[in-house]
């Protein structure tokens, strides 16, 4: 499966987004059940959250804002604040900020998105997440990066 992915998303270009775990694991490194090599298509490593604040939760489940860091074709019609569906005990520490296209706050600042290229990830639940959602998955099908 890796080899027909990085086939289709690193060499021939075609449009790829990862939902949540899918968003995990575009990344280096994930340490959920011990440190298991991710895709590395986005440099950095997934965590467990481990909230500043010990009364909240985890796994973080809920809707969040979103506070968009860069212009992202995804991310049309969408903006600071509006909010989104989160289902996660794992975040994904990104390397590099310019990956890095929206974040939200849970205790401490979580990465929500990030793109490269024709590569996206969310860690929310578009489809879960009402007309932001359905603004999100529309933008996918009309994205051309």
């Amino acid at each position: 499966m890796v080899e027909a992915l990085e086939s289709a998303v690193l060499r021939r270009g075609v449009p790829f987004l990862g939902i949540c775990v899918g968003m995990q694991l575009l990344a280096t490194l994930g340490r959920e059940f011990g440190d298991h090599k991710g895709l590395g298509w986005i440099d950095g490593e997934v965590v467990r959250m481990t909230p500043a604040d010990s009364s909240l939760k985890i796994p973080h489940m809920g809707w969040n804002g979103l506070t968009l860091l860069r212009e992202h074709a995804l991310f049309a019609d969408i903006g600071t604040g509006d909010d989104v569906y989160f289902v996660h005990s794992y975040a994904m520490k990104v390397a590099n900020a310019s990956d890095v296209v929206a974040t939200t706050e849970y205790g401490d600042t979580v990465t929500a998105a990030v793109a490269r290229g024709n590569i996206a990830g969310v860690q929310f639940h578009p489809e879960k997440s009402q007309r932001v959602g359905l603004l999100l998955l529309r933008n996918f099908l009309q994205w051309k990066p």
